[in-house]
């Protein structure tokens, strides 16, 4: 099924990008040679009556296109001047090239509003829940990471990834106090615990669930650590990042409630998966349900996702994150695994990431893109006549290769974190 759904979602993404092109061209009249779904070989091609579109289904569906006369290198005489995309006034190459960014960003507004209707859904800010951490109290509003602006949870998670492992600096507010917290992330691995040891057992929540290790047994509830009580999962975390010999006692309590101690022996692993990290604290948000709430909810959301694309981009640009952050296909086909084990509206809430991704990174002002093609025509207006069709299309030609070649680099790194990390 995750092939299916990875399909689907790219599929759709792909479509009413390219659907926006396409109306916008045949409205103004350009000729369209094709309009395709997926790259590569033609898998599937029709026609339609009176119309010289190839409307068609290519292998990989990993992009689309379509095809219109005045894009390409050599003027095609078969079709008339005033078809060509050249031909048409600025502003209509404008709404044509902009209009699959339009289609993007609409669906993910859309689909956000069927989420919020049928959903509790978060109406903006972040508030902490169940600290271990000193000076941080429930329901602390927070408001800043390391001095950057948080207002939303779409922000918060960009800047504590940037943060990695390294501590960082949280503000919060609690009515009129405001107050810095230092916060020293803690990696857990696949065995719930802390990413790189190996302690014998693990956990879900605080219950025992699998065990190696004489008179541990499933079920069994952790209540201390030595001699500090272990209340929540997060206290497990801390106490066990605080342990500084490699042996310890751990005190449970079994189902006939009976108290048992028993010696755990920390061996380190040089081979784990990080999943994550524990901060000390949760979060938690206000949230709302109903038709007013989803039309709130629709927009809050969509602009914070293209609040995190803006400051993506700024901190890629300024080297505070690297290119290895960045995602392709396979990255996308993971995430669509994780996401469609919880359900339905987790997978639709995906495609609204994947759209305003794609719709935002069209924008941008690059060869290849269309927001290359819309610099082209500001240029244009800008100094009052056209630039050269060959120039632009070389230079449209050369952004594409470097394109290709960074997707390339994105899939490998994908590949890596896929199967080694």
């Amino acid at each position: 099924m995750t092939i299916i759904y990875f399909i689907l979602i790219l599929g759709i993404t792909v479509f009413i990008h390219e659907l926006g092109h396409f109306i916008f061209a045949k409205k103004f009249g350009v000729y369209v040679y094709e309009f395709s779904i997926g790259m590569g070989p033609r898998l599937f091609k029709f026609n339609r009556k009176n119309d010289e579109t190839d409307y068609c289904i290519r292998l990989l569906p990993i992009g689309g296109f379509v095809q219109m006369a005045g894009e390409e290198m050599e003027v095609d005489d078969k079709v008339p001047e005033d078809k060509r995309l050249g031909s048409k006034k600025a502003y209509q190459r404008f709404l044509i090239m902009v209009a699959g960014v339009m289609m993007n960003f609409l669906l993910a507004i859309v689909l956000y509003f069927i989420i919020g209707l049928f959903n509790n859904v978060s109406m903006d800010n972040v508030y902490v829940q169940n600290s271990t951490i000193k000076n941080l109290d429930e329901n602390d509003k927070i408001v800043a990471i390391n001095n950057h602006f948080v207002n939303n949870y779409d922000k918060l998670a960009l800047e504590m990834t940037i943060a990695g492992e390294n501590e960082f600096t949280m503000t919060v507010k609690n009515g009129n106090e405001k107050k810095d917290v230092k916060v020293n992330p803690i990696k857990v691995g696949e065995s719930n615990l802390l990413y790189g040891f190996d302690y014998g057992f693990k956990v879900e929540d605080l219950k025992i669930i699998s065990s190696d290790i004489k008179g541990l047994s499933i079920d069994d509830l952790i209540t201390k650590i030595n001699d500090i009580e272990i209340k929540s999962y997060l206290d497990l975390l801390n106490e066990l990042d605080n342990v500084s010999e490699e042996k310890f006692n751990l005190t449970v309590v079994d189902q006939n409630n009976n108290e048992k101690i028993i010696p755990i022996k920390v061996k380190e692993k040089e081979d784990d998966t990080l999943l994550g990290y524990s901060y000390g604290f949760y979060i938690s948000g206000k949230t709302g349900k109903g038709f007013f709430a989803a039309i709130k909810y629709a927009f809050l959301k969509f602009f914070s996702v293209i609040e995190q694309m803006i400051f993506m981009v700024f901190y890629l640009v300024t080297g505070k994150i690297s290119l290895n952050m960045l995602s392709g296909p396979v990255g996308i086909f993971n995430a669509v695994s994780v996401y469609s084990s919880y359900g339905f509206f987790s997978l639709v809430s995906l495609l609204c990431l994947i759209c305003v991704n794609v719709g935002f990174i069209n924008l941008l002002p690059l060869p290849a893109f269309d927001g290359g093609h819309v610099l082209f025509i500001i240029i244009e207006k800008i100094k009052g006549s056209k630039v050269n069709p060959k120039v632009e299309n070389a230079i449209h030609n050369i952004g594409f290769m470097l394109l290709m070649l960074l997707m390339i680099l994105v899939t490998y790194n994908d590949i890596i974190r896929l199967f080694w990390s």
